[in-house]
């Protein structure tokens, strides 16, 4: 009689699988089944139950990883690699993983999101964004990509973190050799007026020892120097520098007066 009811109650979870809330009845038909088998390990009814709710399971599982599998390729269809973070093909690639990690369409998922990530970080690098460009790598590196490309940006973007960080730091020009400088064109108004002054100002110098990127950091009086300073340092060379096994960019900074003759 004990059994009977058990298997009462199995069949009726069992009915209402169906509904909404299908997981937490799924559990009590378990419940019931395993309650009915211990007390009558040969119940037939009870047997039956079982490999439908088995069945039932698997059905459900199979849906989940269909339904994963799907959502996956439409966020990588519209470029929701990463954001939001529970609806993303990062998301759904991940968990699908996590529960189905030997299903046949998870690699190829995880490669087409992996190379999107990193052309993302590589775009980012083309505009010098180099933290955003770290975090795209880094995703890519989470889902677990692993490319030659992947490889390459990460190196590129290690280089040019390097470069930034060396032209952030200028040296003072007066402690590196000047192989050829010219002297600045002393402004006419300037001159008429018998105005003295100076310009400062930061410049990389190139591997081969010329000078780019001239930039004024400050000059007294303002106004008056600034050009001609910068015309006159633009055509300055400097004997490379050589770091480690070659030469470098370096950034450094000069300070050029202007005074007149007495």
């Amino acid at each position: 009689m004990e059994g009977q009811n058990e298997i009462k109650n199995a069949s009726r979870a069992w009915k209402e699988c169906a509904s909404p809330d299908w997981t937490r009845r799924f559990d009590n038909a378990q419940f019931y089944v395993q309650e009915a088998l211990r007390i009558d390990p040969e119940n037939s009814a009870a047997r039956n139950v079982q490999q439908a709710l088995t069945l039932r399971l698997q059905q459900a599982d199979a849906a989940e990883r269909n339904r994963l599998l799907t959502s996956a390729r439409e966020r990588l269809q519209q470029d929701r690699l990463i954001e939001p973070a529970n609806d993303s093909a990062k998301y759904y690639v991940l968990t699908l993983r996590g529960i189905d990690p030997t299903n046949a369409a998870l690699a190829p998922l995880a490669q087409d999101l992996g190379a999107r990530l990193v052309a993302q970080g590589r775009h980012s690098l083309e505009l010098q964004q180099y933290e955003a460009a770290r975090g795209w790598l880094q995703e890519a590196a989470s889902v677990g990509y692993s490319s030659p490309d992947a490889a390459a940006a990460n190196r590129d973007l290690d280089t040019a973190l390097a470069q930034q960080a060396l032209l952030s730091n200028a040296v003072d020009a007066s402690g590196l050799t000047l192989m050829t400088s010219v002297r600045p064109v002393y402004p006419s108004k300037a001159l008429k007026s018998a105005i003295e002054g100076s310009v400062d100002l930061e410049f990389t110098i190139a591997e081969n020892g010329s000078v780019r990127d001239v930039k004024v950091r400050g000059a007294d009086p303002p106004g008056v120097f600034e050009q001609a300073a910068i015309s006159a340092l633009s055509q300055w060379r400097y004997q490379p520098v050589v770091r480690g096994t070659g030469p470098i960019t370096l950034r450094a900074h000069v300070r050029i007066r202007f005074a007149l003759e007495r």
